[in-house]
């Protein structure tokens, strides 16, 4: 067995309990530890990738910026000049002679890592490191792999305070951990298909989020968030500004000129009929929710936006 499963279970045995905070931090840890072992090296070297890495840094953050203005310079033996109260000679004296060479602890990379205090934080400090990695792909792919495979390993002993990071190609989408919605046939290729649809992605994600989290007095939302995330889909890809309940019409049309059998069309619709009528009753009337019930509108909603997603993607790329 596993020797982290292992450990989690010793936890589980001795009731072993760490709180988010202790868990965020293990796992931060954990992470660092990976990176710097196996492409710590590789980055300390290829001081584009971490320059990179910054300038897409500091697009998100949007910290105030350092503009430079004029600086007083004083000679030496200035009594302003707060070295001249040394001796002659000593500030020399503790100049280093040289430096060895630069690690991972030297870079901008780390350096941010090290600085994130939640976990959302370190998910975006991830992300973007993932995508300056994209265009060295080719050359460092089996250790890329690697770095996945460990992630993985690490997030089983802190499962409230980690990721998963899933590949498409030569990109990599950082999500948040939950075995069960991110199942790649269905949830995983929906969230890769909606970064084209920021506003859809936006809501479908939330109400993921409020399931992952198991806030189960969310269940509102999250439906409320699902029909929107739909709702939404349809008017870009449609070009209306219609809602729900009047999308059949277009709807048939655009799903026969893309080549879909009658039947199939008979069956999107049926399906999407009924599922309006239960956000129109069931949720707007506030019932209560079973888990079951929430799973299994994620995933139909899901596969009804995959399938406009790739319908949509056989003949053009959005941009």
């Amino acid at each position: 067995m596993q020797i982290e499963k292992r450990l989690k279970n010793h936890y589980k045995r001795w009731s072993i309990v760490f709180n988010y905070e202790e868990e965020f931090l293990k796992f931060k840890n954990r992470l660092i530890e990976i990176l710097n072992k196996l492409i710590g090296e590789y980055l300390a070297e290829n001081s584009d990738i971490d320059e990179r890495f910054k300038e897409v840094f500091d697009l998100h953050k949007a910290d105030k910026p350092y503009v430079k203005k004029s600086q007083p310079i004083y000679k030496n033996g200035n009594p302003l000049n707060p070295l001249s109260s040394l001796p002659n000679g000593i500030t020399k004296s503790f100049m280093p002679d040289s430096y060895t060479k630069n690690e991972f602890g030297d870079t901008y990379v780390y350096k941010c890592i090290c600085d994130c205090d939640t976990l959302q934080e370190l998910a975006t400090v991830l992300q973007i490191f993932f995508w300056t990695l994209e265009a060295k792909y080719d050359e460092i792919k089996d250790v890329v792999s690697e770095i996945l495979k460990e992630i993985k390993r690490i997030s089983i002993l802190t499962p409230s305070a980690s990721f998963v990071v899933h590949q498409r190609g030569k990109q990599f989408i950082v999500y948040p951990n939950g075995d069960h919605f991110l199942d790649r046939g269905i949830i995983d290729c929906t969230l890769s298909g909606l970064e084209d649809y920021p506003e859809v992605a936006k809501h479908f994600e939330q109400a993921l989020g409020i399931c992952l989290r198991g806030e189960r007095n969310e269940y509102r939302n999250l439906l409320d968030n699902l029909r929107f995330a739909l709702e939404q889909l349809l008017k870009k890809i449609l070009s209306n500004e219609k809602s729900l309940e009047n999308q059949k019409s277009n709807l048939g049309s655009w799903l026969k000129e893309k080549g879909l059998h009658s039947q199939v069309i008979r069956l999107y619709q049926t399906l999407l009929t009924q599922y309006q009528n239960y956000q129109n009753n069931a949720v707007k009337h506030n019932e209560n929710y079973s888990f079951n019930e929430v799973e299994f509108m994620i995933y139909l909603t899901g596969n009804f936006m995959r399938l406009l997603i790739q319908l949509a993607n056989q003949t053009s790329n959005i941009k």
